[in-house]
């Protein structure tokens, strides 16, 4: 199952949710300030200010872009 790291009222987070949805991906949501705080997004993806950012299975795929890229390359539309 995919684990999508984003914020509130994040436009690039709804897009991607809305991909998923449409494509029938099971995704876990975890949300800024209820499921992780700024320190632990920074802990867990170094470098990395977009949101959002995307596991997949505890592996790290990037962010909405990298996910979208991932999703054409491992054909799953």
């Amino acid at each position: 199952m995919f684990t999508i790291y984003a914020k509130p009222h994040c436009s690039l987070c709804i897009k991607l949710k809305m991909v998923m949805d449409l494509l029938g991906k099971k995704y876990e949501e975890k949300i800024l300030g209820v499921d992780y705080t700024e320190e632990e997004f920074r802990e867990k993806f170094p470098g990395k200010n977009l949101f959002p950012q995307v596991e997949l299975e505890g592996k790290y795929i990037g962010n909405c872009n990298q996910t979208v890229a991932y999703l054409k390359d491992h054909r799953v539309f």
